[in-house]
């Protein structure tokens, strides 16, 4: 096996760290899987109900979704999503669904599948079932934009598409987004910021403590304690690799960074699974608009596409972003009758009101 393979890199990392000493909030057992002669990372679970949504399904529905609960406008449809968590909490982990392989987890909030032929997904899901008896299997991030083949493919054999989030896409075919005239405004705000904006090579081992205190001020104390809580040599470690590029803002005055985004690219897609700043800094500042300025310059200027997560989507859809649903398939048939039939109940309910709830409120 090629071990300067990105997939095959990416595991050795996180083992030479330490799984939890890397990523604080991450229990699991790290693998590669060949699906069409490539190597994926892989991770499998049991329960770990506590652990970050990244590999367990149970907190990106549940855990997750209760933190988010504040962002549905109205109220009474609110409390009703409370008492259906709470039904939904008690079930869920009747049919174990956390006993479950993540194919192609990179531990990020957006892992961009392959462009895997529809002919091995027959194959893949066959040998899945012979290795992994007693687990379902579930694939991250797919959306009917970007991966619609792979999609239908995964639901011709069986798969479950159940709905996860809304994310944004910026797409360079069409770039009138850059045309917005707030983009354009964010651009001159760009130009006129007193911050020292850092290339990714202009970066320190020493800056990263500041980049992982952004990240957890914004990501971890404002949002959720479930995102992913990477430690300053897990992100140092994938500025190394050249896995992230990071484009951060120092202040002059102390040198400390004070705002940060990471750009990971895959299948030719920039993903961000690392956006932060310091919250105590003041609003005038503009530290969020400096970082989706510079991601969007860099965006237009690579002519690659861009998944910008879920999240902030008044801000992003000003901007051009067009709102998509994504979810998650997940495989159960092979697994006993109450724990499939749990998963397709769920999978129904969430494709029937999901979807709405998700545009409506902009998760």
């Amino acid at each position: 096996m090629d071990i300067t393979h990105p997939s095959i890199a990416y595991i050795e990392i996180l083992k030479q760290l330490g799984i939890s000493q890397a990523i604080h909030n991450v229990q699991t057992k790290l693998d590669v899987l060949i699906v069409d002669g490539e190597p994926v990372p892989t991770t499998l679970n049991n329960q770990e109900f506590d652990n970050s949504y990244v590999c367990s399904p149970y907190t990106a529905y549940i855990s997750y979704a209760e933190d988010e609960l504040q962002l549905i406008k109205s109220h009474s449809q609110r409390r009703l999503f409370w008492v259906a968590i709470r039904i939904a909490e008690k079930l869920l982990k009747l049919a174990k669904i956390n006993q479950t392989l993540s194919i192609n987890n990179w531990l990020v909030s957006t892992n961009l599948p392959p462009k895997w032929s529809t002919e091995t997904i027959p194959t893949l899901t066959n040998k899945l079932i012979h290795s992994y008896p007693i687990h379902s299997f579930n694939i991250r991030s797919l959306n009917w934009h970007s991966n619609a083949e792979l999609m239908q493919a995964l639901q011709d054999n069986g798969w479950l598409l159940i709905p996860a989030r809304q994310v944004y896409l910026f797409d360079n075919q069409d770039r009138q987004w850059w045309q917005r005239s707030h983009t354009k405004r964010d651009q001159r705000f760009l130009q006129k910021t007193h911050l020292t904006l850092l290339e990714p090579d202009e970066h320190q081992q020493a800056d990263f403590a500041d980049i992982a205190e952004c990240f957890k001020m914004l990501f971890i104390e404002k949002h959720s304690h479930f995102n992913p809580q990477f430690s300053a040599d897990y992100l140092y470690e994938m500025h190394k690799m050249g896995f992230i590029q990071f484009y951060s803002f120092r202040n002059p005055e102390d040198q400390k960074i004070i705002a940060s985004i990471g750009l990971f690219t895959q299948q030719e897609i920039i993903t961000t699974p690392i956006v932060g700043y310091d919250t105590n800094q003041p609003k005038e500042l503009g530290l969020y608009r400096l970082l989706m300025a510079v991601l969007l310059k860099e965006t237009y200027e690579s002519g690659k596409m861009m998944n910008l997560s879920s999240g902030a989507g008044g801000f992003k859809r000003a901007r051009g972003g067009q709102p998509i649903i994504e979810y998650t398939a997940f495989y159960t048939k092979h697994l006993s009758c109450s724990r499939t039939l749990i998963m397709q109940g769920f999978a129904k309910l969430l494709n029937k009101f999901g979807p709405k709830v998700l545009e409506d409120n902009q998760i």
